[in-house]
């Protein structure tokens, strides 16, 4: 499963380069306690061929600021996308549940490739040209019990003009 390797990936980074962002403080489940936190994640990709989809050979950007936003907009926390191993992932760890976007920030001279192509368990753009957020995030309880990782992903490809 796709989420699954993101996870274990983004958590092998996190303990040798140090780059999780935490969205709240609150210690995580004791063992047989449900948990009830979840982890927000995604890849931001340079899509050389403009297709919405990360394909072979088109590899992660790093040191993209994405920024975690609650439904009313206001930006909880921030993070950078992985400069070294897992090149390209960002995360959010320890949020509760609610309504989120994760809101991505193109470099200069970028722009963001087209949102919603792609097959389940692709890493597929989804993220709105203009308002340069992803698609909404609803994080339930039931959610954080059932996956470890929700994944919002972003594509970019050079401006033109």
């Amino acid at each position: 499963m796709r989420e699954i390797s993101i996870l274990a990936a983004i958590i092998v980074s996190a303990f040798v380069f140090g780059s999780v962002a935490s969205a709240a403080v609150q210690a995580p489940p004791g063992p047989g306690a449900e948990k009830s936190i979840g982890t927000i994640g995604g890849t931001v990709f340079l899509d050389a061929d403009a297709n919405g989809v990360q394909d072979p050979g088109e590899w992660g950007m790093s040191g993209i600021a994405v920024h975690l936003l609650s439904a009313t907009g206001e930006r909880i926390a921030t993070a950078e996308t992985f400069s070294h191993a897992c090149e390209g992932l960002y995360i959010f760890s320890g949020v509760l549940p609610g309504n989120y976007t994760v809101e991505v920030v193109p470099p200069e001279g970028y722009a963001f490739t087209v949102p919603g192509r792609g097959e389940p368990g692709d890493t597929a753009s989804s993220v709105d040209p203009v308002s340069r957020t992803t698609s909404s995030i609803n994080l339930t309880r039931e959610i954080i019990r059932e996956t470890d990782l929700a994944v919002r992903d972003a594509g970019l490809v050079p401006a033109r003009g």
